[in-house]
């Protein structure tokens, strides 16, 4: 017998996501960093993504920037 797991909602992740990125310190550790680039990409590649449509290149924008936090640091 196999279980699918809950589809969490989106509008649940973005709420997380931006208090995770509200109270993170600005020189956030790599371990920090790794886990809101997961966020982003869990957003980005969720079933709903397109009920956000007109934030997706926001988030292309966010996507970047937090992997290039991560690789600097």
């Amino acid at each position: 017998m196999t279980t699918e797991s809950p589809i969490v909602d989106i509008y649940y992740l973005e709420a997380w996501l931006e208090s995770f990125v509200c109270h993170c310190k600005p020189s956030a550790n790599k371990q920090s960093l790794a886990k809101i680039c997961v966020a982003i990409n869990v957003i980005m590649q969720h079933d709903d993504f397109d009920q956000i449509a007109d934030r997706h290149c926001s988030y292309h924008k966010m996507k970047n920037y937090w992997q290039w936090r991560y690789d600097l640091a």
